[in-house]
């Protein structure tokens, strides 16, 4: 499968769930410069001309401001634009194959502020990312709308308010929607059902039992897993460029054959995309037994069937993040494919090590050049 390129969007097929934002931050001061000022005319004014290096970042925790987080997204994730998007642009955004710009009534501006923790968490993600896989993909622009539309026939733009982010052409474009709850299952499905103790769950939907579990998840791990999904879709850009067969060999390797999906696990399946053949049917994984425990090859969600291979294999660089142990004991071939494929697509993604830690704190730039 050529990957096309276009936006991706999260349109989980999850309950909506929305908390409160109960996290706060300090606030006091700026992250870049914790309890740095006085020290500022015995360390000397940074020179304008040196680039920050990203070894000795201090990631932010807590409430930061706007102007903070766009400048750590420039410094050290290589953003070119940060912006809160406008009507025009969105309406632009949805044009059709050579149509006029739909218009959307009723539009609203939206971003999560001057000041606000979801920055901090927005940047965790990408370090998460980071921290996984050595490096971060390509990400260009970051957008806020207050929500996703669709045009109809008539070039009216069509509210779409469950979906939290979207991805293409490498800008990440966050909506109000992005800390929607989700969950991986936690544990491999099996016909005993004897399943690790999830607590409380997300009410089940289609395909969801029999099988493993999906916990609740907190508002800020829902959040960061939204946005590394999002982030899979920009990996997917950089795989492609750094090899463009890389989705026909996903799609073989996970089972994709024709937009449907099958059971790899099965050595009849694998015989028959080796064949060039369909796969048998009794062996096709739809939305509605995604969890099933008869499957060999488990499906992470219930998104990753329904939504197609692009969506998998955004779903399986979020499990690979997030739930790498789950993965591996689900999803076997999916696992193996982000292991041996890795290297090769992070010539073509940012690296980003890790900062340079001395004891439990990062150490923060401006005191290594006191030495």
């Amino acid at each position: 499968m050529a990957y096309d390129h276009k936006p991706r969007i999260s349109s989980l097929s999850m309950p909506v769930v929305t908390f409160p934002g109960s996290h706060t931050g300090s606030g006091a001061m700026p992250f870049f410069q914790p309890a740095l000022s006085p020290l500022r005319n015995q360390v000397g004014q940074r020179s304008p001309q040196r680039q920050p290096d990203p070894l000795f970042r201090s990631v932010p925790q807590g409430e930061i401001s706007r102007a903070e987080f766009d400048q750590y997204l420039r410094d050290y994730f290589g953003v070119q634009d940060i912006h809160t998007g406008t009507q025009t642009e969105q309406e632009v955004s949805l044009t059709r194959h050579g149509r006029p710009a739909p218009s959307i009534p009723n539009w609203e501006s939206w971003d999560p502020g001057t000041s606000s923790a979801d920055y901090a968490h927005i940047i965790q993600a990408i370090e998460d990312v980071a921290a996984t896989f050595g490096a971060i993909p390509t990400i260009r622009t970051v957008v806020f709308f207050k929500m996703d539309y669709e045009p109809n026939a008539a070039s009216v733009g069509i509210a779409r308010p469950d979906v939290g982010a979207s991805f293409g052409g490498g800008k990440l474009t966050i909506f109000e929607a992005f800390s929607r709850s989700r969950a991986f299952p936690n544990a491999r499905s099996n016909a005993s059902g004897s399943h690790p103790s999830a607590g409380v769950v997300l009410a089940p939907a289609a395909g969801e039992t029999p099988g493993a579990p999906l916990p609740y998840q907190s508002r800020v791990h829902s959040l960061r897993e939204n946005i590394v999904h999002e982030l899979g879709h920009a990996m997917a850009e950089d795989a492609h460029r750094a090899d463009p067969n890389v989705f026909t060999e996903f799609n073989r390797a996970t089972g994709w054959v024709g937009g449907r999906l099958f059971d790899i696990g099965q050595q009849a399946v694998a015989d028959a995309i080796d064949q060039g053949i369909p796969p048998p049917a009794q062996y096709h994984i739809q939305d509605h037994d995604w969890n099933s425990p008869r499957w060999n090859e488990q499906p992470m969600s219930r998104y990753a069937v329904a939504g197609g291979p692009g969506e998998d294999f955004a779903e399986t660089i979020a499990a690979f993040v997030y739930a790498n142990s789950v993965l591996q004991q689900r999803s076997p071939a999916r696992y193996r494919f982000i292991r041996d494929h890795i290297d090769l697509w992070r010539a073509q993604m940012q690296a980003l090590p890790p900062p340079v830690m001395r004891g439990d704190f990062p150490l923060i730039e401006e005191f290594r050049h006191m030495a």
